[in-house]
């Protein structure tokens, strides 16, 4: 169909009441996204008087609904690594994020990363350079002092 053809009224109701086969549904759907004229015929038939058959009970309907719903597993007893077992604490991932949190305040607060990268290396001088080369420097002079000696 192309772009200026549109859809019925008639057609979009049999969309609604699902007695259209699943592509043809698709090219509709894709007509609803991308025609706001489509879109108009489909509020359209929306708002048609239809009659629809009326529940017998519908208080017992209600009932047998939240019945079903009430039997549906609880989100907390779905949630199941893939081995079958509930996650340990440890191993979630706000226990991770936990954890190097503290690490970074612990190595900030020690002053750890002053040694790895000594703020002398940083400073404009004689030595200027780009901040990656700086970096790289200090780093590779931090490994050096790792290496055995000959």
């Amino acid at each position: 169909m192309s772009k200026k053809e549109m859809y019925t009224v008639q057609q979009w109701v049999d969309y609604i009441e699902g007695r259209v086969s699943s592509d043809q549904a698709m090219l509709m759907e894709q007509l609803l996204l991308n025609e706001p004229d489509a879109m108009e015929a489909y509020i359209r038939a929306l708002g048609m008087e239809r009659e629809y058959p009326e529940l017998p009970d519908p208080i017992d309907f209600t009932n047998s609904v939240m019945k079903t719903i009430e039997r549906l597993p609880t989100m907390g007893s779905m949630r199941q690594s893939r081995g079958g077992r509930t996650p340990r604490w440890f191993e979630h991932r706000a226990f991770h994020y936990t954890v190097a949190a503290c690490l970074t305040l612990i190595f900030l607060s020690s002053g750890l990363f002053d040694k790895v990268a000594p703020y002398h290396k940083f400073q404009e001088g004689e030595t200027a350079g780009s901040f990656t080369e700086k970096w790289t420097e200090a780093a590779t002079s931090w490994l050096d002092n790792f290496k055995p000696k000959p």
